[in-house]
């Protein structure tokens, strides 16, 4: 089972390369990975080998440049992937369901879709993403994901499944303001 899940892995990797989406990237994956461990451990969840899997395959569609409907897109790339690879139907179903279903909009239905979607939905907040668009240049797509990310700051508190992911919340969106405001201060 290992070698199906680090196979199928670097297949997802493999989507990532040559994007120039610097909000959907593969350091964007890892930081969810990241998030997703930090709320599984508060939940007791033990499978992380299986979250990996699945966070790694969440945005693969969206990097081959499908933007509306990449949830649905990269969770069938996952399920056919694994199935190609030997794994059996059950657990290309459990990848599939774990990532369907991560818009914020969206209500997961399995404990490892509320874990990612809320693991994805935090990392919207991370300065790290941010600072990279500062870095790759600002286009119009990176202003209108800060313009619709400053929008939904009301809205999400209620839109995380745990408790836990809403108190991370409150100390991620601290520091997402107090980046905004660096660099509102620099710009003058």
């Amino acid at each position: 089972m290992k070698k199906i899940y680090a196979d199928s892995i670097s297949q997802a990797k493999s989507y990532y390369d040559g994007s120039t989406d610097v909000i959907h990237d593969l350091s964007h994956s890892e930081r969810v990975i990241d998030n997703a461990k930090d709320i599984a451990g508060h939940l007791d969840y033990k499978d992380l080998d299986f979250l990996e899997l699945c966070i790694y395959w969440h945005d693969a569609a969206r990097a081959q440049g499908v933007d509306k409907g990449h949830e649905e897109a990269g969770a069938i790339l996952a399920h056919d992937d694994l199935l190609n690879r030997g794994a059996d139907e059950e657990l290309a179903k459990r990848v599939y369901e774990a990532i369907r279903f991560h818009k914020s909009s969206d209500k997961p239905n399995t404990i490892e879709g509320k874990i990612i979607r809320d693991a994805d939905k935090l990392e919207i907040y991370s300065p790290v993403r941010w600072q990279k668009c500062l870095q790759a240049g600002w286009n119009d797509y990176y202003l209108k994901e800060l313009q619709l990310t400053i929008g939904n700051m009301p809205k999400y508190p209620g839109v995380f499944t745990y408790e836990y992911t809403k108190q991370l919340y409150k100390k991620r969106l601290k520091e997402f303001q107090n980046f905004l405001e660096s660099v509102k201060s620099k710009l003058g």
